[in-house]
């Protein structure tokens, strides 16, 4: 029995049906007390995991972007932080940059 799948062939491009993004985002010290600033460059609609700020690293109480006033879904777990990005952060198709701010 085989493992591999027939129906693609090497090159072939996988779509991700699940809309979701691993990415390493550019992470630094906003210079306020608790609290970091995640640049996002190619930020697309649907599930970001940034594993690097996972529950063993730092634990977030809070999220927002940058200068907006836009409410978003999250979760953080041993996995990384998994944020949900609507279309109204990404506009019709892809936002070149968001920043966000982690309060931990």
């Amino acid at each position: 029995m085989s493992l591999s799948n027939s129906n693609h062939k090497p090159g072939d491009r996988v779509i991700n049906p699940l809309n979701v993004s691993e990415i390493n985002p550019i992470i630094f010290y906003s210079g306020k007390e608790d609290e970091l600033m995640v640049e996002l460059v190619g930020v697309k609609v649907g599930e970001l995991i940034i594993k690097s700020l996972s529950t063993d690293v730092l634990l977030v109480k809070a999220l927002k972007i940058a200068d907006e006033d836009i409410c978003l879904a999250w979760k953080q777990t041993e996995m990384g932080l998994r944020i949900t990005l609507p279309e109204l952060v990404t506009g019709e198709a892809e936002r070149k940059k968001c920043r966000l701010i982690i309060r931990f």
